[in-house]
């Protein structure tokens, strides 16, 4: 007897190969019927017999395209209509948008293949791709997902693409970016007025890298600056002219093989290389590498990634390794078209390899690290964004606008989470700008209308003005959306111990807090514990000054306190960093209170012990002293003194001892790597056991880690292992970044608990 079924799909089921998938599951089944895409997924009417519905559904479950995630699949028994044939139909628009925008995806094997085979009728294109693989995210204007709704709509297929898009039996059967060089985008090489090269745009860009040249070399999401890794001479100019003297470069190598000669990775670090995100990982260099030195002066770590276009895989083939960093000036976004190029080409790079396949969306890389086998991100964007992340409640749609620093922001949709790709710094203007293209980008292309606005309790954040101009508000401190966010990613609801180590967040006692100790769910939490205070002399100058820190703790934790900073223990190794008489104004400052903000901050505490180790020198990125600091410690064991202090309320964790005993260990002679690592156990042995004291209090067995402090690889391992061999379940973020990255979904969290118990 024959049936029908109308079957449902939702999830990340358009631009990975869905509907092809359905086709050749229907014709191995047997069954007749229709596949199409809706703006709320995928939608099949399906008709056979019982025994071959049961085939094709079971399929559809067991053996969805690769890059697919079904969120749901729900079938009804319809009418038959008597097809006796399955053809893909028409997209059609419903009420509501529920389907998922797909991710970018590396170029598949099957694709590399054919630009390097001669033979092939696309060997050398540079827009090769197919179902499997290809542009997504950055070039879609609507859903659903088809061609006349991406930048390739001015792209009309020739004859042969036609018939391979046509073709069920073809890789290509419905791959809506489909190209070849007849009929697709195409290359060209500019100069730094704007003026065309001479002859072939590959060729040309081979040549002008390997003498040393810096170009612009346009990739997925917006430019890349280029120049080889291995020579001091283009690298000390990309510093130069970018004004980044120290912060690291990412390195895209040909493949594997050569990674493997300059970096150390397991296997699970090659997967996520190998992976259809192509993220930058960072790896451990090898002491033979013949990499500049300049990639990263302040540690030992390389950034790499290996290529995730067919434009990377023919330049890589030929000159490699190769320096691949954001084409933009200090925080600014991405430069993702010529027009965008001008203060980069000339001021920055003498070269542009430009293409003519437009970027609606400008999308930076994705950076992360493997730590204790598991995936860490530093920065979540291309690859993964804007994939869903499950939440553990549901409820209104919720936008939240992240944090001001490596911002993000996110909306909801039921019972999932939609975050942005990497904006940036909001205190550049541009990014400023780009949080708001991308916001209305994103609510337009997902047909979202939030009932509630999520923002930092910070008054003057950016993220925050743009809160206030849209409607119904709720407020989330900076570390409870910490707490939050790593929550909600492990689908936690109950209370936790909650620890955020960071730099800075707006505390609501007005204090800058940052090593804070929470009881928290999501929909609040109580200060329980905190680093003791020290004085920032200057206020966010004793951010950009190490040394400020070290002295402000001479100042508060020296007993008795010194009358002036010249008779404090250790002052000696923090002088060099002071122009003469600035040391003695800034302890008068001290004495007197006058701009010396206190704050619990993790961060500075690191940033003191880094001055004292001989790292105080103003730092020209974030968290610059702690990264050095990091990268000094030797692998030794032993710890410091510290002291917690449980008559205060919040209890107070002390590292005034530790920090007297770094003092005297330096003077003594001790390597200061022996000292940082020491420093390190200290802070975790801190945490575990002011952890414990909580429990024996509150009756909580599980901790949640986060903020940025928590990127120190030493420190969070340290940390990890010392709670769980005292019983805890330890909760560490794994799919979004423990940075101001994580934020907006900590307060998209929030903001959902607080209506749930509003009743909202």
């Amino acid at each position: 007897m024959t049936k029908r079924l109308r079957i449902e799909i939702e999830g990340r089921v358009q631009g990975v190969g869905f509907r092809p998938t359905v086709y050749r599951h229907a014709l191995t089944s047997g069954v007749s019927g229709t596949v199409g895409n809706s703006t709320r997924g995928v939608v099949i009417e399906a008709e056979g017999t019982e025994a071959a519905l049961a085939r094709f559904t079971g399929l559809l479950r067991s053996q969805p395209p690769d890059q697919a995630r079904i969120s749901s699949l729900t079938a009804t028994e319809i009418p038959p209509a008597g097809d006796t044939t399955f053809s893909i139909a028409a997209s059609v628009r419903v009420e509501g948008v529920s389907a998922q925008l797909p991710p970018d995806l590396a170029t598949c094997d099957a694709c590399r293949a054919e630009i390097l085979t001669p033979s092939d009728r696309r060997h050398g294109y540079a827009f090769t791709n197919c179902t499997n693989c290809g542009p997504r995210f950055t070039i879609i204007r609507g859903l659903p997902y088809d061609r006349d709704r991406t930048t390739m709509a001015a792209f009309a297929m020739c004859a042969r693409c036609r018939a391979e898009y046509s073709n069920p039996a073809d890789r290509r059967f419905d791959a809506q970016p489909n190209a070849c060089p007849n009929c697709g985008p195409g290359l060209r090489l500019i100069d730094a007025g704007h003026r065309p090269v001479p002859g072939d745009p590959l060729d040309e860009t081979v040549r002008l890298l390997g003498q040393g040249r810096i170009v612009a070399i346009k990739g997925l999401g917006g430019f890349h600056l280029a120049c080889l890794a291995t020579d001091d001479a283009p690298l000390r100019l990309l510093r130069e002219r970018k004004a980044r003297p120290a912060k690291a470069f990412a390195v895209m190598f040909r493949d594997l093989p050569e990674l493997r000669r300059h970096c150390r990775a397991d296997a699970v670090e090659e997967a996520e290389l190998t992976s259809s995100a192509r993220p930058i990982v960072i790896l451990d260099r090898l002491e033979d590498s013949t990499l500049s030195p300049l990639l990263s002066p302040d540690t030992a770590d390389v950034g790499a990634f290996l290529p995730y276009t067919p434009l990377h895989h023919l330049l890589l083939r030929r000159v490699s390794p190769l320096v691949m960093t954001s084409a933009n000036r200090a925080e600014e976004p991405i430069a993702r078209d010529a027009a965008e190029l001008g203060g980069i080409l000339g001021p920055i790079a003498d070269f542009a390899l430009d293409h003519d396949r437009p970027i609606l969306r400008r999308c930076d890389d994705s950076v992360l690290r493997v730590v204790d086998g598991r995936r860490m991100f530093i920065r979540r964007s291309r690859g993964f964004a804007p994939n869903a992340i499950a939440l553990p409640l549901d409820g209104p749609s919720v936008l939240a606008v992240g944090a001001d620093l490596k911002n993000t922001f996110a909306f909801t949709r039921g019972a999932e989470v939609f975050l942005s790709q990497h904006v940036g710094d909001m205190a550049e203007h541009s990014a400023a700008e780009f949080h708001r293209e991308a916001l209305d980008d994103m609510l337009r292309l997902f047909e979202v209308r939030p009932e509630i606005v999520a923002h930092d309790m910070h008054p003057d954040y950016v993220s925050t003005r743009r809160a206030e101009e849209m409607g119904r508000r709720t407020a989330v401190q900076h570390h409870h959306a910490h707490i939050a966010a790593c929550m909600a990613e492990h689908g936690l609801t109950e209370r936790v111990i909650g620890v955020a180590l960071d730099g800075t967040g707006y505390g609501p006692d007005g204090t800058i807090w940052g090593g804070e100790f929470l009881i928290a769910d999501l929909r609040g939490f109580r200060r329980v514990a905190r680093f003791a205070p020290l004085p920032m002399p200057g206020g966010e100058e004793a951010v950009r000054n190490p040394a400020r820190m070290a002295l402000a703790a001479l100042f508060a934790w020296s007993e008795p306190r010194p009358a002036s900073p010249e008779a404090a223990p250790g002052f000696a190794r923090l002088a060099p960093h002071f122009a003469p008489g600035d040391a003695d104004r800034l302890w008068s400052m001290l004495a007197k209170g006058l701009r010396c903000p206190m704050t619990s901050s993790a961060g500075r505490l690191f940033d003191a012990v880094a001055a004292l180790a001989g790292i105080g020198e103003p730092i020209t990125y974030e968290g610059q002293a702690a990264i050095r600091l990091e990268a000094l410690a030797d692998d030794v064991h032993g710890s410091l003194d510290f002291v917690l202090d449980t008559s205060r309320d919040p209890w107070e964790l002390s590292f005034a001892p530790a920090f007297g005993q770094i003092i005297a260990a330096l003077d003594g002679g001790e390597r200061t790597g022996v000292v940082a690592a020491r420093f390190h156990n200290a802070v975790a042995e801190g945490v575990a056991a002011t952890s414990a004291a909580l429990r024996e209090r509150e009756r909580l067995d599980a901790v949640a880690l986060s903020g940025g402090v928590f990127q120190n690889r030493r420190l969070l391992c340290a940390a990890q292992h010392l709670l769980e061999r005292r019983g805890f379940r330890v909760y560490s973020h794994h799919m979004v970044p423990p940075n101001d990255g994580c934020i907006a979904l900590g307060q998209a969290a929030v903001a959902l608990a607080r209506a749930a118990a509003d009743g909202t």
